[in-house]
């Protein structure tokens, strides 16, 4: 059988090529099923990002397990219901689960929906400790639990720098709760990377993070509907390069 034109290029030229392929799925998929180099090339990109819905968790971790694909996801999504909002609670996870969950071995970016934290302490590092060594970038949208509860599992992961904090709407001022038990975090991540939050106005919280965290340092900052912000910009002074605030946003006449 005669080779095609493209599997004779040499790997380094196939490398460059994919890369400026990567957020296009279509074309990597074209890509992988031209030759045994190409599908090499393509097969990082294409299951760089493993997303798991409520719906239908644990199957597409299953499946990416079965395959040998888990060691290839760098961000890793757990994302709520398409019908209903429900916690997600520890009860999702079982041996086989947490099993499956320890072959993801080079997660980067870790984005959950609706995270019951509560529920989680203090077991919290035996359902996540996985990914505490190369873990950089955090996404939590609507998490439950108190500003502690959610400061501490920040503080899980030593390595963190970017930071998301998103609620579905715009929500109520929550108050901390009086007798708040919860430890303090084991960590204090750098926190020197990119901070988004939208429509987090729990109160008290900015406040309790940059305490209990020693300080955050971001360069780069996303806010909208996010009160008590003057704080951020203290703690970021010396770091901070870009804040990028929107015209609609109900809080930035305080800014």
């Amino acid at each position: 059988m005669r080779l095609s034109a493209a599997s004779k290029l040499p790997l380094e030229l196939i490398k460059m090529i994919i890369s400026h392929l990567i957020y296009d799925t279509r074309s990597l998929l074209a890509c992988s099923l031209t030759c045994y180099p190409w599908y090499i090339a393509s097969i990082p990109y294409l299951h760089r990002t493993l997303i798991v819905r409520f719906d239908d968790w644990p199957k597409p971790l299953r499946n990416a397990s079965k395959f040998g694909l888990l060691p290839l996801v760098k961000k890793f999504c757990i994302h709520g219901s398409s019908w209903t909002r429900y916690p997600f609670p520890p009860k999702r996870f079982n041996h086989q689960i947490l099993r499956q969950i320890s072959g993801m071995t080079n997660i980067r970016e870790l984005d959950i929906d609706d995270l019951d934290i509560p529920r989680f302490i203090p077991k919290a590092r035996h359902y996540f400790g996985h990914f505490l060594p190369r873990l950089q970038s955090l996404c939590l949208k609507s998490p439950e639990g108190s500003c502690r509860q959610i400061i501490f599992f920040i503080g899980l992961f030593e390595h963190l720098q970017d930071l998301t904090l998103l609620e579905g709407t715009l929500g109520k001022l929550e108050h901390e709760p009086v007798d708040d038990l919860t430890p303090i975090p084991p960590f204090s991540p750098p926190l020197q990377g990119r901070l988004v939050m939208m429509y987090f106005m729990r109160a008290g919280f900015l406040e309790s993070m940059i305490g209990l965290l020693g300080g955050v340092r971001f360069r780069y900052m996303d806010l909208f509907g996010v009160g008590d912000t003057q704080i951020l910009l203290y703690a970021c002074a010396e770091t901070l390069e870009t804040l990028r605030l929107y015209p609609a946003d109900p809080w930035g006449k305080q800014l």
